[in-house]
């Protein structure tokens, strides 16, 4: 493929983004988002109450929530359903190193693994380790809290929205997300960069997988050989997304009930979870929770492709009138309380100067 056929497949991706809502940057797609959030604020009387929707949950909902100390609330009490989690100890990268090589002897994990930010959000900073000497480059990198969790190979994955109020004794599977990893398939002659490009859907996003396999893009997979393009399951890393509510039954919900419990007051969030078949799943019997994601997390299957934007607005518009109501409860009858702006500010400084150590999501 030549420079010129590269710009042309660009210039097309540039107008399939544009007219493809899916693709927005967020400060354009969240506009009709932020104004409606405006509305729920004065019905509720209160900006801030989503953060007093999960007030069970480390640090309640807000950018800073620790996804270690989530996970480690419930491994005591549902290790079957929760991937191995260690919220990584030490500040200096040489302790970090130690701490990550220490765990991996004494708990018989191997290569590969994943480290990412504690507080991270939209993938970012996600790194599979898949030799030794990625330990010692990634903390020689990153500043902040870190997790270490065991691969869950899948090789399925899903974000299933979960919402409970606090006066109701049973709670809702409010969207399901199924999450597709895209890969190239090599053909023995074209180079990784040209089957990117040569992709009816990688080209559209080419530039984030030019960027992270910018070492091997003069790789010639062989014929036939897959080429996974993306690990991190975010659609802001390029992973593409899909309504699974077909996924959804009563024994899934009797499931996340239960593990929601685990929490004190958790009533609201999307659970990243990895599993070998959609029937282990839908009988809830056999996944892995990745991540739980608390009230500002999304119920991500309206970037489906083609998904209609006025539905993806009005699913959005329920969720967070779900996220006030909640809130609103707590602070009247169980005198939640919320951080202060300054509080939210400082927490906002703190982790702009972390996210710019991340270093690229695999």
């Amino acid at each position: 493929m030549t420079n010129w056929d590269k710009t042309k497949r660009r210039f097309k991706a540039f107008l399939i983004r544009l007219t493809h809502w899916e693709f927005w940057p967020a400060g354009v797609f969240y506009i009709p988002v932020g104004l409606n959030l405006i509305r729920l604020a004065l019905k509720y009387d209160g900006l801030l109450l989503p953060l007093a929707t999960n007030p069970g949950k480390h640090r309640g909902a807000y950018i800073g929530e620790s996804k270690g100390r989530s996970l480690e609330l419930l491994q005591s009490k549902f290790p079957d359903f929760i991937a191995r989690t260690w919220l990584v100890d030490g500040e200096a990268p040489e302790e970090r190193i130690q701490f990550v090589k220490s765990v991996m002897a004494s708990n018989g994990v191997t290569i590969p693994f994943i480290l990412k930010p504690d507080d991270g959000n939209r993938g970012g900073g996600v790194r599979m380790v898949r030799k030794e000497k990625d330990i010692e480059t990634y903390f020689r990198a990153i500043r902040g809290p870190v997790v270490m969790q065991a691969f869950v190979e899948g090789p399925k994955e899903a974000g299933v929205f979960y919402i409970r109020h606090p006066e109701e004794e049973r709670g809702c599977i409010f969207a399901i997300t199924r999450k597709e990893f895209p890969y190239v398939t090599g053909n023995g002659t074209d180079t990784l960069e040209e089957l990117i490009w040569k992709d009816e859907r990688a080209y559209l996003v080419a530039d984030k997988y030019l960027n992270r396999f910018r070492d091997q893009l003069n790789v010639v997979p062989a014929k036939g050989e897959h080429w996974r393009l993306v690990n991190a399951g975010n659609h802001a890393q390029g992973c593409v997304f899909y309504d699974g509510m077909t996924l959804a039954s009563e024994a899934l919900l009797d499931r996340l009930d239960e593990i929601s419990r685990g929490f004190p007051k958790f009533y609201l969030g999307r659970y990243d979870v990895r599993y070998a078949t959609d029937e282990d799943l839908k009988t809830g019997t056999n996944f892995q929770i990745l991540e739980v994601n608390g009230s500002l997390s999304e119920a991500t299957s309206i970037y489906e492709p083609g998904y209609p934007l006025t539905k993806a607005y009005g699913k959005l518009f329920e969720q967070w009138e779900h996220v006030f109501k909640i809130g609103a409860w707590n602070r009247k009858n169980a005198g939640a309380k919320t951080p202060t702006i300054q509080q939210i500010l400082a927490k906002g400084r703190e982790y702009k100067k972390q996210r710019a150590t991340y270093p690229d999501t695999d």
